[in-house]
């Protein structure tokens, strides 16, 4: 089976390619900072209720993605087995995310649950069919063991280049002050939240059609199911059995429950970290976002040149272990520093602090860049690896297999974050730093104590990871693709 797609495929349509994952990076600022906090905070719906429609919505995500994922592993269609699905979804896609910040018609706490879960269910269910067709394109683009981190390392960028460009419009453009929000009360200004529902509406087309036009032209050469048996449930139980028969897979599987979990109790922790515990006003933050950007393009970089000529999992590993231990610092030296006799750490609002923090957070986005395009490029390799015992090639499933448990995970976390945030009393008539002063100070030591050793888990189980260089090109050569 000669491969005719790799050597047509340039380095500039992977980037175009790759591009789409600027989608995900706008989902990733939404959910991971602003929507539990503007429901909370700005519109008043209890920290449990809002949690929980978080949590709920993953849930529907989850189960939804392995069947997307089969179902585009097996269409026929005129537009290939994945384009249908994408084209479909990037218009509701980007409607949802806007109707989302939009002004609610009533401030009733069941209204704005309601409100809140639905969107959330039809962004998420959207989002499925427009990521998970779209990823599974990436393999089929191309076969070499090093592109693939290429292509993987540019997706990051991208997708933290959505994040950043979206979060410095919120910082800069939307968050002003006004005679009635002033200063860090600018975040509770809910007319900002409207610009940021339409920007990241207007970001979601741009970056979708962009992706998937670029791949349309390969159209006729990408692989084409031979099966001509209908999906069904009762097959895709059979097909997941025995893709779980696959080591690696599994290993990224249950790594993905124990990141899942940590992120789940870190979605939407960030603004409230900024506020209470920093103190930083939207204005001082407005250039971390650049700086996270230029080091994620700079991470993904390193992640293709020192991963070359060597294995991914080990790197991957080594990266991971390394944030482990840095995340935490400037956190602990804080809440360190009124127990000890000497100045661990600078005050908030100085120019000190203010540097300090700006450098950890690029150092810990360049770090999380290569660790997570390597592990992307780790499950492209798992497709042709499945391939030879199955005969079949199940993208769909493989790259959305660590997310169906991740996002459940996630999505218990989500709760248990909500749970902690209304029992350290986080509701929204904290307005001032010193009413908040304790329970930041224990949300902050829960981040910094749990985060950190789900994580160490989660790295534990890479070790179980066995496609090396070496088989892979073997698995490549014994296919007949071309390995470039």
């Amino acid at each position: 089976m000669k491969d005719s797609i790799a050597k047509g495929v340039s380095n500039l349509t992977l980037i175009l390619y790759a591009s789409g994952s600027g989608t995900i990076g706008i989902n990733s600022a939404i959910f991971g900072g602003w929507v539990l906090f503007y429901y909370n905070q700005v519109l008043g719906l209890s920290a449990v209720l809002a949690s929980s429609a978080l949590g709920i919505s993953l849930i529907f995500d989850a189960i939804s993605d392995p069947l997307v994922g089969a179902w585009s592993d097996r269409l026929k269609s005129r537009w290939g087995r994945r384009h249908p699905f994408v084209y479909f979804s990037i218009i509701p896609l980007a409607l949802g995310f806007y109707f989302l910040f939009s002004l609610p018609s009533s401030f009733d706490q069941d209204f704005l649950f309601w409100k809140l879960l639905i969107l959330v269910i039809l962004i998420r269910l959207s989002l499925t069919l427009y990521e998970t067709p779209r990823a599974a394109i990436g393999p089929e683009l191309t076969k070499g063991y090093d592109r693939r981190t290429f292509v993987n390392g540019w997706a990051y960028v991208l997708a933290v280049m959505g994040a950043i460009v979206l979060n410095y419009l919120m910082y800069e453009f939307f968050l002003v002050e006004t005679e009635e929000f002033q200063k860090d009360m600018a975040f509770l200004n809910p007319a900002s939240y409207t610009y940021l529902g339409l920007a990241s509406s207007i970001m979601i087309v741009i970056f979708g059609l962009t992706s998937t036009l670029s791949t349309h032209k390969f159209i006729p050469e990408f692989y084409k199911p031979i099966s001509s048996e209908k999906f069904s449930t009762k097959k895709l139980m059979e097909e997941l059995i025995e893709c779980l028969s696959n080591r690696s897979w599994l290993a990224l599987l249950i790594s993905g429950s124990f990141y899942g979990l940590q992120i789940g109790i870190s979605t939407g922790v960030g603004i409230y970290i900024n506020k209470f515990f920093w103190e930083w006003t939207p204005e001082v933050l407005a250039l971390f976002p650049l700086v996270s950007g230029i080091a994620a393009i700079f991470g993904a970089i390193l992640a293709a040149t020192i991963s070359s000529g060597k294995e991914k999992r080990n790197v991957c590993i080594t990266v991971f272990v390394i944030t482990i231990i840095t995340t935490p610092i400037p956190a602990a030296l804080r809440l360190l520093d009124p127990y000890t006799s000497l100045t661990l750490f600078p005050e908030n609002n100085t120019d000190l602090i203010w540097w300090i923090l700006i450098l950890h957070t690029g150092a810990e986005d360049m770090l999380r860049a290569m660790g997570f395009t390597l592990v992307i490029s780790m499950i492209y390799d798992i497709v042709e690896n499945s391939q030879v015992t199955t005969g079949r090639r199940d993208e769909g499933i493989f790259m959305t297999g660590p997310g169906l448990i991740q996002k459940i995970l996630s999505g218990l976390g989500i709760f248990i974050l909500g749970l902690v945030l209304q029992y350290l009393n986080f509701d929204p008539n904290i307005t001032s730093t010193s009413d908040s002063s304790p329970p930041i100070n224990q949300l902050v030591l829960f981040q910094i104590t749990v985060g950190p050793f789900l994580t160490l888990i989660g790295t534990s189980f890479l070790f179980l990871y066995n496609i090396s260089r070496d088989s892979h090109h073997d698995a490549i050569e014994s296919l007949g693709y071309e390995e470039s």
